[in-house]
């Protein structure tokens, strides 16, 4: 992960890099941040290549923020 990719998130979703975000199925925030980093530019990308969303849900939110952040043009 490039620092820059980094650098478009908030300073909030910079935290707990090597913590679970899908607690489900075990996925840490920097896989998810990896994956949208290799093209995963939508939360069913992210959830093919990664499971994470594949469980109850519960992370849809955070992921979903991820996605837009990393993908977004500014």
């Amino acid at each position: 992960m490039k620092q820059s990719t980094l650098d478009k998130l908030p300073d909030i979703l910079q935290k707990d890099l090597d913590e679970n975000l899908c607690v489900c199925n075990g996925i840490l925030k920097r896989d998810i941040i990896d994956a949208i980093e290799a093209g995963a530019d939508t939360l069913d990308a992210v959830r093919n290549q990664t499971y994470a969303t594949d469980g109850n849900g519960c992370c849809k939110r955070q992921v979903q923020r991820l996605v837009e952040c990393l993908t977004s043009e500014s």
